[in-house]
């Protein structure tokens, strides 16, 4: 590991710009034009699916790659370590197609992971909070369901507006209204910091 420090510079340089540009178009792609049909519905964009898919082929091709090209690392660890990051991104695929979500003047409509789609009302929840590790809004309603808007959505400065314009203030989380006030004016949460 004698390796000229400006080697180990340039490396760490151009994986963090890569990462940069990666999260970057995720974030640009959520904000996309959609047609006015479509305003109320809140669905993750292709990018979603196109990384999900990249990734998973990418540690398919490792496993692969390692018992094609065996040598004296390849053991059937290595190859279920491959395997086992491909099932990481196996969740952000099924995602993709889960998470149809709509709004209305009435509640939200959303699809869950297990289970039929389920729909709350704006005047029902008890707590609306904003999770920035997960990236996520959590709104619970009174009855204890709970649902999960991810901020990967596009259509979510439609979402923030209704649910600021029917749900009681009382609810929000002191730092989630600030979080949905900027969604709503088309500045949604970063996806990445």
């Amino acid at each position: 590991m004698d390796r000229p420090w400006w080697v180990i510079v340039i490396k760490w340089t151009l994986s963090s710009l890569l990462m940069a540009l990666v999260m970057g178009w995720l974030a640009r792609s959520r904000m996309q034009q959609r047609p006015p049909t479509d305003s109320r519905r809140l669905a993750h964009p292709r990018s979603t699916l196109i990384l999900g898919c990249v990734g998973c082929l990418f540690f398919v091709g490792l496993a692969v790659a390692s018992n094609v090209y065996s040598n004296k690392t390849t053991t059937w660890w290595t190859t279920a370590g491959f395997l086992g990051f491909t099932l990481l991104f196996l969740p952000i695929i099924a995602d993709y197609f889960i998470a149809r979500h709509a709004v209305s003047e009435d509640g939200l409509s959303y699809g869950r992971w297990l289970g039929p789609r389920q729909f709350v009302r704006w005047s029902h929840l008890r707590l609306v909070k904003y999770a920035p590790v997960m990236k996520h809004f959590r709104l619970e309603a009174h009855t204890g369901e709970v649902a999960r808007v991810s901020a990967m959505l596009i259509g979510l400065p439609e979402f923030a507006r209704l649910l600021l314009a029917h749900t009681p203030a009382h609810v929000i989380d002191a730092e989630t209204l600030l979080v949905l006030d900027e969604t709503a004016r088309g500045n949604p949460p970063a996806i990445w910091h």
